[in-house]
């Protein structure tokens, strides 16, 4: 009996194949094979919002080997992801083979080892109906916001530009954080320390309260405070108080999507794109040392804490026998997610096999896997492990009224941290310190050797970056765990945002397009109501709420400020008064997603235009086709400025920029690539 089974992607489809008999044969889906039409709305708002897909251009002769493999084989196993977007893979699969309910085996597992994925083929189920609504609902939902008001971007902003219904919002965020870090005025303040002498060391105290004045975070905004501190009697400073505490450092929770994104961000810079790619690698399988292939950690998409038991058995196992009982809690933890909307059902990502230490697979995997591995491995232990205990002590030194603190704390018990050396590299000198602080009593005199102030200037919140922005995403409930890295790099690939270096800095024209949608259509900004619709199609996938009476109630509001914005928004372009230095007409100004356009209104008879990008200027020479011989235009495209005939389609002549015809000047014909710009 010969089993045909369909996965999303080639490496699964090769981790799989070690795990089955010779009768499965696996294959590829290579992602979605059907999807609503690019080049139309696609979607019928008279039918209740009857979708209308087509076969991706792209998948026709991936969709007709999936055609002959099925007519070829006696069983159908799908086994696409378990979210929204595998279920809505696994839907359009059986529904272009055209395979019946109860031929289809869905097959869907959290982690790709031999034992899992014997499991789920043991125990197969149907395709969860309400999943793809859910998926379905999403994808008309994003259809509607993107092909209606995109349109109006077009004709009254600049050509190219698009609206998305969750990354309007993102971009917003980072709009507003760039104004205010823009707007911000510093303001001056001071911090006074003493620094006094115990045992032959020294220690500093901050100045925390002034004559029943308490200042945060030991600012100043007054000289004379300054002054009056600076000008204290060094000999009358006396402990007023000694607090000693002992605290618990808790373990981190298991990685969730966006806190793996975040911690990855931190720890080495990677975008939430290439966090997503290298799990990706990393959950469909590596080939490991004596040709064994597995993956490596769990499903990367999920919002839950969850540890299965049979997985914290193990974690505990591994301690136990590494670091000892000492090392365990008496039960295993329990961790409930913060995440708005969360889908407890789902597991946390964890590593599938606690005993394949990141090390002794390491020249198996590139820096990047490693790295991730790495992380995800201590993480996940962490969080089985008991807490870390600090102890804490906190001098009070008074004088005149002045008061001043002074802190220092060690690690006494190691907890989980033992998986952290670097966090107890200072470890032996603060217990030092701290042995000599607790040596004092209260209402002693202190040696006072200097008192010192330091000037600083008030900062403004930082840049959002991929950790910092992911954080508030996940906060809001805006988006799905599947969506963080997409919206980022959407936001970036349609020159809405920069990323210099690691912070997302809002772009000119990402500040237009949040104008003109804040204006416009509030509905779609309005971080409420997009959290709003996530929690719908969560109840949607839940069978709690009908998907098509979620798009009406949409649309009906949707339709209204539509209606509104066609009427009301007007191109925003403007006569200047500056001159076209070849025709001597006034020039035109509007926003591009390359900066701003500066064109001849005497256009299209008179061609010139120059780009004032954040590079500076760029400026036309006259350039003539060499197959039309007209006056090329000057256009920008995603690879920067390039010359392109004024017939195109129908010479598709183009000349990179700065470059110039000559007898052999380079210049090629785009084929059907499509000019931009």
């Amino acid at each position: 009996m010969k089993k045909l089974v369909i996965v999303e992607s080639p490496t699964k489809a090769r981790t799989i194949k070690n795990f089955l008999g010779k009768e499965f044969e696996i294959v590829s889906s290579m992602g979605h094979i059907r999807d609503l039409p690019v080049s139309s709305f696609g979607v019928d708002l008279n039918k209740n919002f009857k979708p209308q897909y087509i076969i991706i251009p792209k998948k026709r002769k991936t969709v007709g080997l999936l055609k002959k493999k099925w007519k070829e084989s006696d069983a159908l196993y799908i086994a696409t992801d378990g979210d929204r977007e595998g279920e809505g893979i696994a839907w359009h699969i059986k529904t272009v083979l055209g395979v019946a309910d109860d031929e289809i085996k869905r097959t869907v597992f959290h982690e790709i080892t031999k034992e899992a994925v014997a499991e789920s083929f043991k125990n197969p189920r149907k395709i969860d109906e309400n999943l793809v609504k859910a998926y379905q609902a999403r994808r008309i939902l994003d259809r509607i916001v993107g092909y209606k008001i995109s349109p109006l971007l077009w004709k009254n902003v600049s050509k190219g530009l698009s609206a998305g219904r969750v990354q309007s919002v993102a971009l917003k965020m980072i709009v507003e954080r760039t104004r205010e870090i823009k707007n911000f005025k510093p303001e001056d303040y001071w911090k006074v320390e003493a620094y006094f002498s115990v045992e032959n060391s020294e220690f500093k105290a901050q100045l925390v309260e002034a004559a029943g004045q308490k200042l945060k975070d030991g600012k100043i905004f007054s000289r004379e405070i300054v002054d009056k501190a600076k000008s204290l009697d060094k000999n009358n400073f006396v402990i007023s108080k000694i607090a000693s505490t002992e605290k618990k450092i808790s373990p981190p929770r298991p990685f969730t999507t966006s806190a793996l994104q975040q911690q990855a961000n931190l720890n080495f810079g990677f975008p939430a794109r290439k966090t997503m790619m290298v799990a990706q690698q990393l959950y469909e399988g590596v080939d490991l040392p004596g040709g064994k292939r597995m993956g490596l950690i769990t499903y990367m998409r999920t919002d839950s804490v969850a540890v299965a038991p049979s997985a914290q058995a193990k974690a505990r196992k591994y301690i136990k026998e590494k670091f000892g009982s000492g090392f365990l809690p008496a039960k295993p933890p329990h961790y409930r997610t913060k995440a708005v909307h969360s889908q407890e059902a789902h597991e946390a990502i964890r590593p599938t096999n606690v005993d394949i230490e990141p090390e002794s697979i390491k020249d198996s995997l590139s820096r990047e896997q490693f790295l991730l591995y790495d992380l995800i491995w201590r993480d996940f232990l962490a969080s089985q492990m008991v807490p870390a205990v600090s102890k804490n002590i906190t001098l009070t030194l008074t004088a005149d009224g002045f008061v001043f603190r002074s802190n220092r704390s060690f690690i006494e018990k190691d907890g989980f941290l033992v998986l952290f050396p670097g966090r107890l590299e200072e470890n032996g000198k603060n217990k030092t310190e701290y042995g000599i602080l607790s040596s004092l009593a209260e209402n002693e005199k202190v040696d006072v050797t200097k008192i010192d102030e330091t000037t600083h200037q008030t900062t403004p919140p930082p840049f959002f970056n991929d950790a910092s922005l992911v954080k508030v995403l996940e906060e809001k409930g805006i988006g799905r765990p599947s969506t963080y890295a997409s919206i980022i790099e959407t936001l970036l690939r349609r020159k809405y945002i920069a990323r210099d270096r690691r912070k997302l800095v809002a772009q000119k024209i990402g500040e237009v397009v949040t104008e003109v949608m804040d204006k416009f259509f509030p509905l779609i900004t309005d971080y409420n109501f997009t959290s709003d619709i996530e929690e719908k199609l969560d109840k949607i996938a839940a069978a709690k709420i009908d998907d098509v009476e979620v798009l009406k109630q949409f649309y009906e509001k949707f339709s209204r400020l539509l209606e509104r914005a066609s009427k009301s928004l007007k191109p925003m372009k403007k006569v200047t008064d500056k001159k076209c230095p070849w025709c001597g007409s006034n020039l035109m100004e509007k926003m591009t997603p390359y900066g701003t356009l500066l064109y001849c209104s005497n256009w299209p008879a008179c061609v010139w235009r120059m780009y004032i990008t954040d590079r500076g200027e760029i400026k036309p020479e006259k350039v003539y086709c060499k197959n039309c011989n007209r006056q090329m235009i000057l256009r920008m495209g995603r690879r920067g400025p390039f010359y392109a005939c004024p017939n195109y389609p129908r010479c598709k002549y183009v000349v990179s920029f700065p470059a110039f015809p000559s007898a052999d000047d380079g210049a090629k014909s785009v084929g059907d690539k499509k000019q931009s710009g």
